[in-house]
């Protein structure tokens, strides 16, 4: 907890950055503005859980990708 105290109170001296502290861009995404609720059953929603870990990310962007992607086939198939 010292170190935090320690940490705090360096940042509140203006001594937040050093030297040897690396600059890091970063890319700015669009906000997301709509939450859907969708229901699943446990098991099905353990299967997405399983596979977003094994991709390395959670599983509400999984399920997010899975629907833009679904969204784009369907915008790219002939009428």
């Amino acid at each position: 907890m010292a170190d935090i105290d320690k940490e705090v109170e360096r940042i509140e001296q203006g001594e937040a950055w050093d030297e040897k502290d690396e600059v890091v861009q970063l890319e700015v995404k669009k906000p997301l503005h709509m939450v859907i609720p969708v229901r699943l059953p446990a098991d099905k929603w353990e299967e997405i859980r399983k596979e977003a870990r094994e991709l390395g990310i959670g599983p509400t962007t999984l399920a997010r990708m899975w629907i833009l992607e679904r969204l784009q086939q369907k915008a790219k198939a002939p009428a």
